[in-house]
């Protein structure tokens, strides 16, 4: 409690009030400094570009690392922007939007959607930018501190999204809503839990997969579509692409894996937004890659 009111809560309000450009900049500080500090986040971030571009040399590695870690600054200094600002309001005109007719063509025909993307930019004003054009549930994994967490979730009710649990009575939420024309958004790049994923090649390396995707799709026939934030540079605001609706194999590894090569191209426009910082090559095969 103690340090949501005194530290936290404080640090929102102050920047919901700062511009993107002063946002950015502080971002810009804080993320050199962590490449210049011994930090997880460097550390974590340095062993996944080692691991998905391996053809790259060391300087190009480190200079992609600074770059990462300076756009992660961003992502947090942004909170109180996406959290406090946004919600309830109308979508800043700085907006640009790239294939959402094709979404729209894809929820008329009533077999309801299903929009996945990666942990790339800011994926909240993806959720704000949905919750006020369609009809969507996003499943949310609750944040241990339980002030932030209704922070947030009260957050996220203003921007018109529906939050489901991520367990039985979340997923037969998810089957519910697409069986009856509405969508689903998800952020599946997260690595699950060994019973609800495949290993499936990210950027070239094996990676235990989200499965769920696959599984909406097959029980229900949702037309499917990926997006993407991008978050345009010098403080002019965010740019959201979403693709053409998307084929989805049969079989589920196949289904996987072209769902990883999805999200390789929505993170391959501006790799340095991709949050390398989480531990995206765990729980596969005996050896840590980061121990």
């Amino acid at each position: 409690m103690f340090l949501y009111y005194i530290i936290i809560r404080p640090f929102l309000s102050i920047l919901s009030k700062a511009p993107l450009k002063v946002i950015h900049i502080l971002g810009y500080i804080t993320g050199n400094l962590l490449f210049i500090i011994p930090n997880r986040h460097k550390k974590i971030t340095l062993v996944n570009l080692k691991l998905a571009f391996e053809n790259l040399k060391n300087n190009e590695v480190k200079d992609l690392c600074k770059k990462s870690l300076i756009e992660t600054c961003k992502t947090v200094f942004e909170s109180g922007y996406v959290w406090k600002k946004l919600p309830g309001k109308d979508l800043p005109k700085t907006l640009v939007v790239e294939g959402f007719e094709d979404v729209i063509k894809s929820i008329d025909k009533g077999d309801g959607l299903i929009l996945f993307t990666p942990h790339h930019a800011n994926i909240e004003i993806l959720i704000n930018f949905l919750g006020k054009k369609i009809d969507c549930s996003v499943p949310f994994s609750k944040i241990k501190n339980k002030h932030l967490n209704t922070f947030v979730e009260k957050a996220r009710s203003k921007m018109g999204i529906d939050m489901v649990d991520i367990n039985i009575s979340g997923l037969k939420n998810m089957l519910n809503n697409l069986k009856h024309g509405k969508s689903v958004a998800i952020a599946s790049d997260q690595v699950p839990e060994l019973s609800g994923g495949e290993i499936s090649n990210f950027f070239g390396q094996p990676c235990l997969s989200m499965s769920l995707l696959w599984r909406l799709h097959i029980k229900t026939k949702a037309k499917i579509h990926s997006m993407v934030c991008i978050r345009e540079e010098k403080g002019r605001g965010f740019k959201i692409i979403f693709s053409k609706p998307l084929e989805m194999p049969t079989m589920m590894q196949e289904g996987v894996d072209a769902m990883n090569k999805e999200l390789e191209k929505c993170i391959m426009l501006a790799p340095e937004q991709y949050a390398w910082e989480y531990k995206k090559y765990r729980r596969v095969g005996d050896k840590d890659p980061y121990k």
